[in-house]
């Protein structure tokens, strides 16, 4: 009868510690990608009566380049927010328009509120201030 008991103490142990194990794997289980990466958003309006080339170019803080695109944008035209996943980071937006005025912007300099940051690349018809960038808060 008391090698009974012991093997049931001893199964009951088991199971419990079995039980503990999955309990705190699961719960120690954190999403680190969501810690981890961001999403940098920005969107380019032309306002000016004629069609513009516009290059965004993001690099990351060794000044690698994350993300490379040009955009052919028609007069009055406004191109749908584009979102870029990367790691939550410091970055360099820089914005060249038709090939010959390149303006920078930084973004990131707190890369936990890097979601929250939104640029908005402006071509104007001002021939003085042709590229504006202008940073909102979302």
């Amino acid at each position: 009868m008391n090698k009974r008991y012991i093997y049931t103490f001893i199964t009951i142990c088991i199971l419990a510690s079995i039980t503990f194990f999955i309990v705190f794997s699961l719960s120690d289980q954190t999403d680190t990608t969501k810690d981890e990466n961001g999403t940098l958003s920005f969107f380019i309006r032309n306002s000016d009566n004629i069609t513009h080339t516009v290059t965004v170019e993001i690099l990351d803080s060794q000044n690698t380049s994350k993300f490379n695109k040009t955009y052919n944008i028609a007069p009055n035209e406004r191109l749908e927010p584009t979102p870029i996943s990367l790691r939550k980071d410091t970055y360099l937006y820089e914005i060249t328009l038709d090939n010959s005025i390149t303006k920078r912007q930084i973004t990131g300099e707190y890369p936990e509120d890097l979601d929250s940051e939104f640029l908005i690349i402006e071509v104007n018809k001002n021939p003085k201030e042709p590229l504006e960038l202008h940073f909102t808060i979302e």
